[in-house]
């Protein structure tokens, strides 16, 4: 009888993890994280001094205003917004904050040919995940 019982027990449990196990990998099918330059797309042009830079969001995500640094030689660089979709968001980290949707294009002089340019932007998507802060160099 304790035989019978135990091999019961034991095939019902491992007939749930597989169960389980299927279950969490459809979630994780249908919820996938998709990679940071995938849903924010980075483009650019240089013409003599004057950058414009282009970041088109992916539906369902959005890119934080605050978080949108331009640098050279590690001091930040001023930029104008030239056109984006800025809303106001209430964030459970940040309270009431901007955020970016669909894209934003903005535009800088660059002081320097010979030096780098370093463009930093943090995103999240709707479902909740949050990107770290994203590195891009331009020569």
């Amino acid at each position: 009888m304790k035989k019978t019982l135990f091999l019961i027990f034991y095939f019902l449990s491992f007939s749930s993890l597989s169960v389980s196990q299927d279950l969490s990998l459809s979630y994780l099918q249908n919820n996938q994280i998709k990679p940071a330059d995938e849903v924010f797309i980075f483009t650019y042009s240089k013409n003599m001094k004057i950058i414009k830079i282009n970041l088109t969001i992916e539906e369902g995500y959005y890119l934080y205003l605050d978080s949108i640094f331009v640098s050279q030689q590690d001091k930040n660089i001023k930029y104008n917004i030239d056109e984006g979709i800025i809303k106001d968001h209430e964030d459970e980290f940040f309270g009431e904050t901007k955020i970016i949707r669909d894209f934003i294009n903005i535009s800088l002089t660059k002081n320097s040919e010979q030096e780098m340019i370093k463009v930093s932007y943090q995103g999240c998507s709707d479902q909740g995940f949050c990107y770290p802060v994203q590195n891009l160099k331009i020569n």
